[in-house]
């Protein structure tokens, strides 16, 4: 059964818990006349949703923010070390996003890990080659200069 949002009325997926239009929330909302003895129950452990820190929250996940500081690690000093994670992390955030487990609002920071994290993994592999090209032309120098 699909969800509509109370937003913009957007059918999204059954299993989604952020609008793929504007990013509401679609998780129920605690009953206002419940007694005060009765709390409102939170989704079960394990769900599309355990452990994302933005649940309820219109922040970036956890994710997108990992795989923007693993691109910049991979562009400053860690090359394809961090560069790969970061193209993985920012790739899963973006499926996430997409199918509406995740907020919108930390599409950019996953898009800026996948495409940083793989432009800096092949910068370092070419700066690398270069080296050992260089390295290898030097050594092999026949007037021993």
């Amino acid at each position: 059964m699909t969800k509509a949002c109370p937003s913009c009325n957007q059918i999204n997926p059954p299993d989604a818990a952020f609008c793929l239009n504007c990013s509401a929330s679609l998780a129920p909302a605690p009953h206002i006349g419940a007694q005060p003895n009765q709390q409102w129950q939170q989704p079960p452990v394990g769900g599309p949703l355990a452990g994302n820190p933005a649940v309820g929250g219109s922040g970036a996940g956890q994710k997108a923010t990992i795989a923007l500081v693993l691109a910049i690690a991979a562009l400053v000093c860690c090359g394809p070390f961090a560069g790969i994670p970061a193209a993985i992390v920012g790739w899963m955030e973006l499926d996430a996003i997409k199918n509406g487990r995740s907020p919108a609002s930390g599409k950019w920071m996953a898009q800026v890990g996948l495409w940083g994290g793989i432009a800096s993994s092949v910068i370092h592999v070419v700066l690398y080659m270069i080296w050992v090209l260089f390295s290898a032309m030097a050594s092999s120098n026949q007037y021993g200069y």
